[in-house]
């Protein structure tokens, strides 16, 4: 009971927007560590409640792409993006989107949204217009796209390492659910979003007319830094081949970045999106706690009694692991809903497809909220930086619910077609 009510009340504070949302969340892991109900805690084992191996990534990746800012990177990419759309915003918005969507596929969200974001952030400046449709439109580009490999989003990561499913697994299961639900997006985004700035192609005139060399601020720091995430990209590829943690590889990366461009983590400090760190290690230990006091165990038997009815049981797994997913997070979600499947499979006999089934929810459902996934809230964070301007979790999720329930929809239909034949 002690832990729910942390929960809830964690959950309340965190939608009112009354304070930080990093804030309440780390507090309330630290109250749950403090009133011991993890019994024999000890703060060396720290690492059992907190997926570093995410943390890792996160900071790794927001390292090396604030080196590559820092040369004039993404300025010399916006021209050319602009140039290659000939001025027509609504084909520039379009190419984001699915460019989003791929890269997020074969790269964490997260990386993807640090990436993109300074190209977009020009591009509404220019236009005179606040970023915050650009960089959310984006944001769920790439909840979609990372849904289709094991690398592209964290829940995926965790339910291939827990499942034992290769990338292609990943790829010839998710792969053709990502593709409709990113159709989806770009028609709904186009038409409820997009048309709004049909007229806005002359303010793009100035950003087309730059001369894009211009933008660079040091070409040996521009080479070295693209060398450097390229590798990195490339370690993210071949991780399992080299035997090499995803997490390790964005920390060389970032290593390298700041030793070859004789940067200090001072420098780079703005561009570590702290809350977000916090905020996840404090959802950490609440998803922690709430499996180590039997919640897990409980939810578990209640959805291995649906075991004589795959398809209900599936489908009831899919709405409760999006739900979840969207106002939890996906990766604490999915770190709860783990152990839950595992007892299903071994207690009821339920099938390996079930792996599936919180695999596509978790990453599509992860867009609901703020909270849902790293991506939001960097990209959330990444606004208010820029823009100086609040955003609410009701203005997230006026935004994000209608395209997240048309894709869970999509995903619904989905799997009744792919599991009940």
């Amino acid at each position: 009971m002690f832990v729910l009510v942390v929960f809830i009340s964690a959950y309340y504070l965190i939608i009112s927007g009354k304070f930080n949302r990093s804030t309440v969340a780390f507090a309330a892991g630290i109250l749950i560590l403090l009133s011991k109900v993890i019994p024999d805690f000890d703060m060396k084992e720290l690492g059992y409640l907190v997926d570093f191996n995410t943390i890792s990534i996160l900071i790794g990746m927001m390292i090396v792409v604030g080196t590559l800012r820092t040369t004039g990177f993404f300025e010399f990419v916006a021209v050319h993006v602009v140039r290659f759309s000939k001025g027509n915003v609504r084909a520039l918005l379009t190419f984001f989107v699915v460019t989003i969507a791929l890269f997020s596929a074969f790269l964490d969200n997260v990386t993807t949204i640090l990436l993109f974001a300074p190209i977009i952030f020009l591009v509404a400046d220019a236009l005179e217009v606040s970023p915050r449709t650009f960089i959310l439109a984006g944001v769920l580009a790439a909840n979609i796209g990372g849904t289709a490999t094991l690398i592209g989003d964290p829940p995926n990561i965790l339910i291939g390492s827990a499942s034992g499913f290769g990338f292609m697994d990943f790829i010839r299961i998710d792969g053709p659910i990502t593709l409709f639900a990113l159709i989806i997006a770009l028609i709904y985004l186009d038409r409820h979003v997009f048309k709004d700035y049909t007229e806005m192609g002359e303010k793009l005139q100035r950003l087309a007319n730059m001369d894009p060399k211009k933008a660079i601020v040091s070409m040996s720091a521009f080479y070295k830094s693209l060398a450097v995430f390229f590798a990195t990209i490339v370690g993210f590829l071949l991780h399992g081949l080299i035997g090499v943690e995803p997490s390790l590889i964005a920390l060389a990366g970032a290593a390298a970045a700041m030793i070859l461009n004789g940067k200090s983590f001072s420098h780079l400090s703005e561009d570590i999106e702290w809350d977000t760190i916090f905020f996840f290690m404090g959802l950490f230990v609440l998803a922690f706690a709430l499996q180590e006091v039997g919640i897990t165990s409980v939810i578990s038997d209640l959805l291995g009694s649906l075991s004589g009815n795959k398809i209900l049981l599936f489908l009831t797994l899919y709405w409760l692991s999006a739900i979840m997913s969207g106002f939890i997070g996906a990766v604490p979600a999915v770190t709860f809903m783990i152990p839950v499947i595992q007892g299903m499979t071994t207690k009821f006999g339920v099938p390996a497809d079930i792996w599936w089934v919180i695999s596509i929810s978790a990453c599509l459902g992860g867009s609901f909220s703020i909270a849902g996934a790293a991506a939001n809230m960097v990209g959330v964070g990444l606004i208010e930086k820029h823009s100086k301007e609040r955003l609410t979790y009701g203005d997230f999720l006026r935004f994000s619910m209608p395209l997240t329930l048309i894709t869970l929809v999509a995903g619904t239909l989905y799997i009744l077609f792919r599991f009940s034949i």
